[in-house]
C-alpha cells in the first residue's frame, strides 16, 4: 500500500476527520396546527373585544338623555287644554255673562275682603277674592265669581255663583233659578223657588 493511499473509516472519511452529524428528521409538529390556548393576556383581551355574539348583529343603541320633541309635545298639549278650559269657562261657564255683554263686569279687591250692601241697578258680574253680598233686595240678575264668598238677601232674578267656597246663608231667598259652580257649597238653609243647576264637588251644611 502506497503512502498516498490512507485507510478510510466506515463513514468514508479519512482517519482523523470526524464524520458530519446526521441530518435532523423533517418532522411536522402537529401542535402547530392546533388552536393555542396559552398566550398573553393582552392578546386574549383583544380577541374578546373583537368577538361578536351571533344573536347581537346590530350595534347597541346609545342611551338618550332626553327627548326635546316629547317635552315640546307635552307643552303644546298643555297649552291646548288650558285654552279649551278657558274657552269653556268663558263661553259655557260663568264667563258667558261677560261674553254676551249682558252683564256689566265689576272687579273687586283680590287682597282684602269686600262687602256689597247695595244692589246694582242692572245685570252685573262681580269678580274678587273674599266677597260678602248682603244687599236686602236684588231685582236684577247677578253673577259672582270669587275664591270664597257668602250671599244673603232676596233675589228676584236668576243668580250665578262660582267659587272655591260658596256659602248661602239662611237669609238668602231665590225666587228664580240658582246656578252654583263650587268646590265646596255650604247651604245654611237657603230658600229656592226655581231650579238649582251647576256643579258642586262637595255640598255641606
Amino acid at each position: 500500500m502506497s503512502e498516498d493511499e490512507q485507510p478510510k473509516s466506515e463513514s468514508g472519511m479519512p482517519d482523523g476527520i470526524p464524520a458530519p452529524p446526521p441530518p435532523k428528521p423533517d418532522v411536522v409538529d402537529p401542535s402547530a396546527d392546533q388552536p393555542s390556548y396559552s398566550g398573553s393576556k393582552s392578546a386574549d383581551k383583544k380577541k374578546k373585544k373583537a368577538r361578536k355574539h351571533p344573536s347581537d348583529p346590530y350595534e347597541p343603541l346609545k342611551k338618550r338623555k332626553g327627548c326635546c320633541g316629547c317635552i315640546l309635545g307635552l307643552g303644546v298639549m298643555a297649552v291646548i287644554l288650558l285654552g279649551a278650559l278657558t274657552a269653556a269657562l268663558y263661553f259655557a261657564g260663568p264667563g258667558r255673562y261677560i261674553a254676551n255683554e249682558a252683564y256689566e263686569p265689576v272687579t273687586l279687591s283680590f287682597t282684602e275682603p269686600t262687602t256689597i250692601s247695595e244692589a246694582p241697578t242692572k245685570a252685573t258680574m262681580y269678580m274678587g277674592n273674599d266677597i260678602t253680598y248682603s244687599a236686602p233686595t236684588t231685582n236684577v240678575p247677578i253673577a259672582i265669581f270669587g275664591v270664597q264668598f257668602s250671599v244673603s238677601g232676596n233675589f228676584t232674578e236668576d243668580v250665578s255663583l262660582t267659587g272655591a267656597k260658596v256659602t248661602g246663608t239662611a237669609a238668602a231667598r231665590f225666587a228664580k233659578d240658582l246656578e252654583v259652580f263650587a268646590a265646596e257649597f255650604y247651604d245654611k238653609g237657603i230658600f229656592l223657588k226655581g231650579d238649582l243647576t251647576g256643579r258642586v264637588m262637595k255640598s255641606l251644611q
